[in-house]
């Protein structure tokens, strides 16, 4: 999943959030080291926000549309939210339980489905669909259409979007090589899927996959009548059918999204969905975030049914935080952790990983991005928000970092000149890369600063034979896994392919590949995160493959007449879940 405005900070890699951010392809619960709960009684209505109320119109104001508005291909979190919480259902997916508190308990349920799925062996998968699930124009979803929409992710038009169920389907990394899509093979869908009758569709894997109910939720699974489809690149604005409880009724890019209500959802159906407000305008028109911000202090006019789609800027933070708009912000963990990838291939002493590690400074990074409202200090690579998260720090040092003992691992070694590559394009990134090459040289280290391309920035880091030696990245989990954080970042072997690594630090280690294969396989959720919480020290502390940075958090804004909303704990972004307007 991709990030958003905080990816301006540092330049990220992988399950990314996208709102003009940095990292790429997200996910989690409210709690440290929280699991989601198998839900498999849940049914429609979804449960009432006491105090909230139909009507109104909420206005969602950012400043960088979607990558994406083609469901199949959207692998950030400000389109999943979107599309998942308004437009598009899917087989399962997740309700989040936000106390007084504001503690979450977050439950996977069925959605089409009647339930999170049926298996004896985690190989074979049935889901049966609710009774009076409908597209917009009133048909009947069936499991013909989701089998299609399945398979339509397999063409190379909506190779942006999450690709587990593509890799699980086919039995191999190059998904492609066995199935290329219904437009290539028209008439087809993609293999080891059946759909027995109308209600019921069944999956049927080479090996086991015990999480397929939360990939389950990914948008791959959005139905799409193949009718209405027009074809590769074309299927989204006007010709996205719904299946939630909003339709869309403009679209044009870069400025405005607006959704009206769905006539044909029917609440009963829907155990996860709200749908208060009677319209959503998205206006992504608002670029200057200063200029945002400074319109959510004001809260005049429309402004006061009004929702940030992005975070506070740096700059607006004081006048937020010291004025009567305090009371309006919403702040949580996300489920992003940053960290500088170090690449394994080329820097191979393990000491000289340590020192990088000792000497980085976290106070000057968190210091430039906005201080504890942006971010926490981070020892581990999974987030605190990661089922089976376990605390550690394999080097403790102060957040200024250890110089002394930088220096004492590198006693008689030579160290050659690192070639230091970070996405350049904002102040922010500029000036957290200065900054991290003045902690590493304070411990002697000689740094090459190499910014990359700003658009093409992934394609050059993620490359494999890179001559990158420093390579600033984050991930953020796509479904509540250890297997979607370190099976992506620091998987090896067949995992690291010539291009569109995730796997920044180029890590390749049989014995750690061998352990999250085992892990993968694990039927007991919990476990297998105390096995991921476990291997992630054990990387940590034997191999030194990254530099962990900080644990992202988020600080918005809302206007005075909105209510309901909070940050995910699945997206580290707010929720539009509850939303709805006083």
């Amino acid at each position: 999943m991709l990030f958003s405005t905080l990816a301006a900070a540092i330049a990220a890699s992988g399950c990314q959030t996208t709102t003009g951010g940095d990292v790429r392809p997200q996910r989690t619960t409210g709690t440290p080291g929280g699991a989601f709960i198998l839900d498999n009684n849940a049914k429609g209505p979804a449960p009432e926000i006491p105090g909230a109320k139909k009507g109104g119109t909420l206005t969602v104001l950012g400043s960088t549309d979607l990558e994406r508005h083609d469901p199949q291909a959207d692998y950030a979190g400000d389109g999943i939210v979107l599309y998942n919480q308004l437009i598009t259902r899917t087989l399962t997916t997740y309700y989040e339980d936000v106390a007084a508190d504001g503690t979450i308990k977050t439950r996977l349920v069925g959605d089409l489905a009647m339930n999170t799925g049926e298996t004896t062996d985690c190989k074979t998968w049935k889901y049966t669909l609710r009774d009076g699930v409908k597209f917009e124009d009133g048909s009947a979803i069936t499991s013909k259409d989701i089998a299609y929409g399945i398979s339509r992710s397999f063409d190379d038009s909506t190779a942006d979007g999450p690709h587990y169920l593509q890799i699980w389907l086919a039995g191999k990394e190059d998904y492609q090589s066995v199935y290329k899509g219904p437009y290539a093979a028209p008439g087809t869908i993609a293999p080891g899927i059946t759909t027995p009758d109308d209600k019921t569709i069944q999956f049927q894997f080479a090996s086991a996959h015990c999480d397929f109910p939360a990939a389950a939720a990914f948008l791959t699974t959005v139905p799409v009548p193949q009718s209405k489809d027009p074809g590769p690149n074309r299927y989204d604005s006007d010709a996205i059918v719904a299946s939630g409880p909003y339709m869309i009724e403009t679209l044009i890019p870069g400025e405005k999204f607006s959704l009206v209500r769905n006539p044909n959802w029917d609440p009963a159906t829907d155990p996860a969905r709200h749908a208060y407000p009677d319209k959503i305008v998205v206006d992504w028109t608002a670029t200057d975030t200063v200029v945002a911000a400074k319109r959510f202090v004001a809260d005049v006019g429309e402004d006061k049914n009004a929702l940030a789609w992005d975070r506070v800027p740096t700059e607006a933070l004081a006048e937020v935080l010291n004025g009567p708009a305090a009371s309006r912000s919403v702040e949580g963990d996300t489920v992003f952790s940053f960290y500088v990838n170090i690449n394994t291939q080329r820097v191979t002493d393990v000491d000289v990983r340590r020192a990088l590690i000792y000497s980085y400074n976290q106070d000057a990074i968190l210091k430039i991005i906005g201080g504890d409202k942006a971010g926490k200090p981070s020892t581990t690579i999974m987030a605190p928000t990661v089922p089976g998260y376990e605390k550690y720090d394999a080097y403790p040092k102060p957040i200024t970092g250890d110089v002394d003992k930088a220096k004492a691992l590198l006693q008689g070694k030579t160290v050659t000149p690192l070639k230091f590559c970070y996405r350049p394009g904002t102040p922010i990134r500029e000036l957290t890369a200065v900054a991290a090459k003045q902690a590493w040289q304070r411990a002697g280290f000689q740094i090459v600063m190499a910014p990359t391309d700003a658009t093409n920035h992934f394609i050059i880091v993620g490359t494999k034979g890179t001559d990158c030696d420093l390579i600033t990245g984050g991930w953020g989990q796509d479904y509540p896994s250890g297997s979607t954080v370190l099976g992506v970042i620091m998987k090896g072997g067949a995992a690291i392919t010539p291009t569109g690594n995730g796997n920044l630090s180029y890590f390749d280690n049989a014995e750690v590949n061998a352990e999250l294969d085992r892990i993968a396989a694990l039927n007991d959720a919990g476990e297998a995160g105390r096995a991921y919480a476990a291997l992630d020290k054990k990387i940590m502390t034997d191999y030194a493959p990254l530099i962990p940075s900080f644990y992202s958090r988020w600080f918005s804004m809302v206007g005075s007449r909105v209510g309901g909303a909070y940050i995910s704990g699945l997206w580290g972004i707010p929720s539009l879940q509850n939303i709805w307007i006083k």
